[in-house]
């Protein structure tokens, strides 16, 4: 699978949505502190480009963002994950495999997460998991953790 291919079934299952309301946002609502930071943070950014900055502020956060959230941000952090700037810096990419394929104590978290996807989207998903199984990098880097989330993100189809 190449970047073209993959970006094009980002742009087509993805696409580009207005940030949610601020309260509809992240996954937890006023009894988490983490949840509240995040939906600060990205208030600063409403109506503004999304930058890398933005991409890199949450690639440690994804688990927070709501369902619309996710549909808000991923046009642009899936897309960003197959740049060169996204080679360099690493995170980005290496946080999404690890958040597609969680831990089985986060796994009813994630799906809740994930249950407002279409079959598109959640095939994009798994296409995009299967880029990073057979790119350089990460084929090498992290093999079980492409592979948990592949199983798992396969179980949701």
């Amino acid at each position: 699978m190449d970047n073209k291919f993959l970006l094009d079934e980002i742009a087509s299952s993805f696409p580009i949505v207005p940030m949610p309301a601020k309260t509809a946002l992240s996954i937890h609502l006023d009894d988490c502190a983490q949840c509240g930071y995040l939906r600060n943070y990205l208030e600063k950014q409403r109506d503004k480009k999304i930058t890398a900055d933005v991409i890199r502020y949450l690639h440690n956060e994804l688990s927070c963002l709501s369902t619309a959230g996710l549909k808000w941000i991923l046009p642009h952090y899936l897309k960003f994950c197959l740049t060169p700037e996204a080679e360099y810096s690493k995170l980005e990419t290496e946080f999404m495999i690890y958040h597609l394929g969680p831990k089985l104590k986060f796994q009813q978290e994630t799906k809740a997460q994930l249950a407002g996807f279409n079959p598109k989207q959640m095939s994009c998903l798994v296409h995009f998991l299967e880029w990073c199984e057979i790119h350089p990098r990460w084929s090498e880097y992290c093999p079980e953790d492409i592979e948990r989330a592949l199983s798992f993100m396969r179980g949701l189809l």
